[in-house]
């Protein structure tokens, strides 16, 4: 690593890029003092009451090289990770319970990953959030190192290969940069990969990690990069699923009709005490992406030893139970029980309107989004479940595969949906509640009515 300096010559902006005005002479304490100043635009991943989004931070840690350029810190991590192995990125990492904001979070996971004492860095500046791939909300927190030789580094051989530093200038030119579209989720994007040598060691700078480098370069530089840049998260950029993850933590699902009888988590009124008291159970529509970019959503085949629907298809998930904070934690619990997903695998984005099983169970649905499929490697519970698939969302606004009949309960009459769907050899028939739930989730997720006419019924609770 260099030497730190004192003074650097930052270009102004300039509407010519090939020509630029005198350089300015900055010193370290005039950047700092400026960057403390930036207000990063609000943040379109911010949570709502129900979703909350996981976060990360990560460090961009600058200091003086010995030419008196800035230059970052960045690592290659551990070829032994289960993802991300042998990529290039800043320290960083999820935010821990007992982090006290952004800051604590990029600082304590640098400490761990590179052995780099806080002590030694003064934070500067939060930057604009950044959404991965994996649906994990990125925060960029901007710290000083001013004494570059104190740092003595120690790398955390789990995580990190190598620790090294570029010039935080490179991010902004075109000289050793390529690009590529890519579709990702639905969407065309495109990806930058940076290429930097540093003695027989060689480095690609790519995709989240380039994109926060090329943004912390902008903001500190104050002019844009040489090259077209194409910014997630500004109007018309960013793909489609972050746009559907945002205007589904929106959505407010009509009052539950059954909240009176006691269903709620507030008290209830005295008034409801003559209702009966259904209990409550929540599922997950689990969407993902499929290979076309379509919508999918997963779906399981109940064992056929079960007592009640018994090799029927159904939503994964199941009855409340008194440790389970909300109805979003019932349906992460019951899926990781059921097919083994993993619940940090998945970003609750919505809860939609209650429905009422023929059991009289109020079923909460829950709406999450599986952003990478791959890392899904299902565990059946062979004492629920005997098989899981996968249907593309939008059939169950499409009257092709689809059937019903009239029925009557409760006094009310009300249309059975039945959706038939084949996969290899074999088939499924989805109908009842599930059908119901999915026809409503689709016309959520889509913004419209089913193809066919839909008979809704709200029935009435029982007295004692």
């Amino acid at each position: 690593m260099g030497v730190p300096c004192r003074d650097q010559t930052v270009p102004s902006r300039a509407s010519d890029r090939t020509e630029r005005t005198q350089p300015i002479r900055l010193t370290m304490y005039d950047e700092r003092e400026r960057l403390r100043l930036h207000q990063p635009a609000p943040s379109p991943y911010a949570a709502g009451e129900l979703s909350r989004p996981r976060r990360a931070a990560v460090l961009i840690c600058l200091f003086r090289g010995s030419g008196g350029e800035l230059r970052v810190l960045l690592t290659k991590r551990s070829s032994s990770l289960s993802t991300h192995s042998g990529e290039v990125s800043l320290p960083g990492g999820k935010a821990e319970e007992g982090d006290a904001d952004d800051a604590a979070t990029a600082l304590r996971e640098a400490k761990e990953e590179i052995g780099l004492d806080s002590a030694l860095v003064t934070v500067v500046a939060s930057l604009e959030h950044f959404l991965s791939k994996h649906l994990l909300v990125v925060v960029p927190v901007v710290g000083i190192l001013s004494d570059v030789q104190a740092f003595k580094p120690v790398l955390n051989a789990d995580e990190v290969d190598n620790i090294f530093d570029v010039p935080l200038e490179m991010f902004l030119k075109d000289e050793k940069r390529r690009s590529e579209e890519r579709e990702w989720m639905g969407q065309e994007l495109t990806i930058h990969y940076f290429n930097y040598e540093k003695g027989s060691e060689k480095y690609v700078i790519w995709g989240l990690t380039a994109g926060i480098l090329i943004h912390t370069a902008s903001v500190v530089y104050q002019r844009p990069p040489d090259f077209p840049e194409r910014r997630t998260g500004e109007e018309g950029a960013g793909t489609d699923i972050e746009a559907l993850i945002r205007r589904l933590r929106l959505y407010q699902p009509p009052p539950s009709p059954y909240t009176a009888a006691g269903l709620s988590t507030a008290t209830t009124p005295a008034a409801a005490g003559e209702l009966f008291r259904p209990r409550r159970a929540a599922v997950l529509v689990c969407l993902f992406r499929g290979g076309a970019g379509e919508l999918r959503v997963v779906l399981t085949k109940r064992s056929s030893s079960l007592s009640t629907h018994s090799g029927e298809v159904a939503l994964p998930g199941g009855k409340a139970e008194e440790g389970d904070a909300d109805d979003a934690a019932t349906a992460l619990r019951e899926a990781k029980e059921e097919i083994g997903l993993d619940p940090s695998l998945v970003t609750v984005v919505a809860s939609l309107e209650h429905f009422l099983s023929k059991h009289l169970l109020v079923v909460v649905p829950i709406v999450g989004i599986l952003s990478d499929i791959e890392a899904f490697k299902p565990v059946l519970n062979v004492d629920e479940v005997d098989d899981i698939f996968d249907v593309q969302l939008e059939m169950f606004l499409k009257d092709e595969n689809r059937t019903s009949e009239e029925h009557e309960k409760m006094g009310q009459l009300f249309t059975i949906h039945y959706f038939n769907y084949e996969k290899g050899n074999q088939k499924y028939l989805i109908w009842g509640l599930t059908a119901r739930i999915l026809i409503h989730a689709a016309s959520v997720v889509y913004q419209r009515p089913p193809d066919f006419p839909e008979r809704r019924v709200q029935f009435n609770l029982p007295k004692y």
